[in-house]
């Protein structure tokens, strides 16, 4: 279909019979079944069948040019019934931070801040998959420097276009993305108003050990360490939130699974606890049961409407 995606999520062991998903930025899509043999798609279920296509926001594929000339893919959501000029902006690294890629497809979240009014910018910053192998060794030991420009000259790029108010910047993220989000307000907070994290990763030296303990087999150890430091002499506390607390003068809204194997639980918390020591406007939700993302619909709700409410605080969409 014409402005839509699908994906095949699973099949017969004959490959005869497929279930596709079909579906867009602006749509949740549904489920289909498609036998080959009868040549026919039947709808099994819809997504959010409530939600109308015609007032979601469509992401548009961007293109713009880091500080050193390096072509920056990204998805460019702006809010529907409002003129794309001096917007306030949310910029959402993805993940990973390696191997992994933003797509053009329906993001909750996304949504739900362009719902708000706020232009969503998602950089594919160097060392996200997809554009090819020179593209992701830009990003080898970039952990928090040029990746985290990547995102910062994203922000320059609309500013320069008039589409959004430099004034009036937050970035929100998810495991590397809240990390990026972190130590960005850290590191310019003349850039960035606030920063909302979920599961982010405070102390990299600490989650480089855990990694190559539990998460990397030992003959990739060293090669792991090095795609992240760029060489094992780098010293990693130089770019973690959490040996930075004193630099930290913009609310950080955290949020962590009690239950996370990916980024420790701990991440968060040493990170609040310090912050908090340390007199600094940091908060932060611990969700139950919970790992390295949502699996309960309530707890996506309650994040949102945190995170809804954070940011009509520190940076409110409505003020014209």
């Amino acid at each position: 279909v014409k402005g839509r995606e699908a994906w095949i999520i699973s099949q017969t062991p004959d490959a005869k019979a497929f279930r596709v998903w079909v579906g867009a930025s602006n749509d949740p899509g549904a489920f289909y079944f498609f036998h080959t043999d009868a040549g026919t798609m039947q709808r099994i279920a819809s997504v959010n069948a409530e939600l109308k296509r015609s007032e979601l926001a469509p992401a548009a594929y961007v293109k713009y040019k880091a500080r050193d000339g390096l072509e920056i893919p990204a998805y460019l959501t702006l809010p529907k019934g409002r003129a794309a000029k001096g917007l306030p902006l949310i910029i959402m690294p993805h993940g990973g931070p390696y191997g992994v890629r933003d797509k053009p497809d329906y993001d909750p979240e996304v949504q739900f801040l362009a719902n708000r009014g706020y232009a969503v910018l998602q950089p594919n910053y160097r060392g996200s998959e997809g554009y090819g192998k020179s593209f992701y060794e830009k990003g080898e030991g970039q952990w928090g420097r040029q990746m985290q420009d990547d995102l910062d000259d994203g922000m320059d790029w609309l500013v320069k276009e008039g589409t959004v108010d430099p004034k009036r910047v937050c970035m929100v993220g998810g495991s590397y993305g809240g990390y990026a989000a972190v130590w960005g307000a850290t590191r310019n907070p003349e850039r960035y108003r606030c920063a909302a994290s979920f599961a982010g990763v405070m102390d990299l030296k600490k989650q480089l050990k855990y990694q190559t303990d539990f998460l990397v087999n030992r003959r990739y150890r060293k090669d792991w360490r090095n795609t992240v430091l760029g060489n094992e002499t780098f010293d990693a506390t130089t770019v973690s939130p959490q040996y930075s607390i004193d630099r930290l003068t913009r609310p950080i809204l955290l949020a962590h699974g009690d239950k996370d194997q990916r980024v420790p639980y701990k991440q968060s918390k040493a990170f609040a606890d310090a912050a908090k020591r340390a007199g600094k406007d940091v908060e932060l939700t611990t969700y139950a049961g919970e790992g390295h993302g949502f699996s309960e619909p309530g707890n996506l709700k309650d994040w949102l409407q945190r995170l809804d409410a954070f940011l009509a605080k520190h940076n409110p969409a409505d003020v014209q």
